[in-house]
């Protein structure tokens, strides 16, 4: 069925709506319908245009897109399920100082002399009769329950140090966590950014396709009149099938971009969004490489990260060492005896034991292991400040290059459209062919493009110093949005 729209009411619709209705047949082409179908004919418009509107792109800023990005990271799950698990492990550390306390229950039968003679003592029937049946006694049997508690008193340092373990451990895992949560913001930042640049690259070219086409139009009427060159004319054919061919390949390009930020904000990957911002020449104020260094190296969550395995090592280390020192407990049982479920018959026992290993064949070898494992934490440590360094370097150095080929870019953009310009009138008088018309065209598109990578690589570069330099922080981010916030 053919849907007829005036088109009066096609000129009231806004220009963002006109795409997506052409996807249902409507036009400014569109037939007109005599008056008298005027009432049928709104309530369908109506309707189509209703059922259109759910499908515009909602508008994503980039604080929004850290905000959705943090709260859907499964990398930040994973480290709060390991901080819940770090804090259990320090309870359990330190609950090692508290007495320890078992209840054991027994039934025994037998006629063996010593048990039964044991047990007649433990049940308190024991008799002369007993002792002259003590090579032959009678099956026995016994009830027994106990309480037995015990209390550490010296463990060779083997709870302070679990307890020292435990505690670095839990405090690696707050500077992970931190850090994590910075990469996490990075990467969020990072997608959305590139999302944007597709979307200029994308509206750059769509620009640039339309303006070449009208000038095929006017060639091709030229070119019947035998004012254009044939040759010319499929030349500049062949460069907006170029044009074309970017236009396509960055169609495509946006789609994907959009598609791995959704993914990254835990939504599915077809929910329709465009980037609320605009990529702009932008000063973030950056001072010198040494003053972010200095920075980061008293910052960085990772290095801090790194000093607290190191301390864990450390007490690892200790503990090992100390594996042949005594351990000199508390005691203490209750004990109840019968040989029936009635007239238990109760004692007691405590004291203080000791333990001393002697001799252990292991203990060498997990001494020098455990030293290893310190060694290999404190060059990891000095690998990962080495490695901070270089991070600052790069991303600093980086963000200065690109704010100077941003201006570089600019500046052969603003060229190469004084270029098309002063082409556009010389070629309407027949001095410059259309061919050189479309590579001007080519070379606008070109240039701008450029300038967009460099203004994208502004923004990039510098959130790359914030995480290098551990200030990638709300504020930061806060900076970066401000840049690209469009008009």
């Amino acid at each position: 069925m053919k849907l007829l729209i005036t088109t009066k009411e096609l000129n009231n619709v806004p220009g963002q709506h006109l795409k997506l209705l052409g996807d249902y047949g409507i036009s400014k082409e569109a037939e007109i319908r005599p008056p008298e179908g005027n009432m049928i004919k709104i309530a369908i418009f109506s309707y189509v245009l209703a059922a259109a509107l759910p499908l515009q792109a909602s508008a994503l800023g980039l604080e929004e897109a850290v905000g959705e990005g943090l709260r859907a990271s499964s990398d930040l799950e994973l480290m709060r399920a390991k901080k819940e698990e770090a804090g259990a492990l320090l309870g359990e550390a330190k609950n090692n100082r508290l007495p320890r306390l078992a209840v054991k229950s027994a039934y025994t039968r037998g006629d063996e002399p010593v048990y039964a003679f044991a047990s007649a003592m433990k049940q308190g029937t024991f008799s002369m009769a007993s002792m002259a049946a003590i090579n032959d006694p009678e099956p026995a049997s016994n009830y027994q329950a106990s309480l037995e508690a015990g209390i550490p008193l010296f463990t060779g340092f083997a709870i302070s140090r679990g307890i020292e373990m435990r505690e670095a451990g839990a405090r690696a895992l707050d500077a992970a966590s931190a850090r994590a949560e910075a990469g996490v913001r990075f990467s969020v930042v990072h997608q959305w950014l590139t999302a944007l640049l597709r979307r200029h690259l994308l509206d750059t070219v769509e620009e640039a396709v339309a303006d070449s086409e009208k000038e095929l139009e006017a060639a091709d009427s030229l070119r019947e009149k035998g004012m254009v060159l044939g040759s010319d004319y499929y030349a500049a054919e062949a460069i907006l099938a170029g044009l074309k061919a970017y236009r396509s390949q960055w169609r495509r390009a946006y789609a994907l971009e959009r598609e791995r930020l959704n993914i990254m904000l835990g939504r599915p990957k077809d929910t329709p969004f465009e980037p609320a911002g605009r990529l702009e020449e932008a000063d973030f104020k950056v001072g010198p490489q040494n003053d972010y260094l200095s920075g980061a190296l008293a910052r960085r969550a990772d290095l801090k990260a790194a000093g607290e395995a190191e301390k864990a090592a450390a007490a690892w280390a200790s503990l090992q060492k100390n594996s042949i020192l005594p351990v000199v407990e508390a005691f203490g049982v209750l004990e109840t005896n019968s040989e029936r479920l009635s007239a238990f018959s109760s004692s007691n026992l405590y004291g203080v034991r000791l333990t001393l290993p002697l001799g252990d064949p292991g203990y060498s070898a997990r001494s020098r292991a455990a030293s290893a494992r310190l060694d290999q934490q404190r060059a990891g440590t000095a690998g990962l400040r080495r490695q901070t360094a270089g991070e600052v370097a790069s991303a600093w150095q980086n963000y200065m290059g690109a704010v100077e080929s941003a201006r570089d870019a600019a500046l052969t953009h603003e060229k190469a459209r004084k270029s098309l310009d002063l082409f556009r009138p010389l070629y309407r008088q027949g001095r410059q062919s259309v061919m050189e018309v479309l590579r001007a065209e080519r070379a606008v598109l070109e240039a701008k493009a450029a300038w967009y990578e460099n203004l994208f690589k502004i923004n990039l570069f510098y959130a790359q110093l914030r995480l290098a330099s551990e200030t990638l922080d709300t504020s930061a981010v806060g900076e970066i949005a401000s840049a690209t916030a469009a008009d």
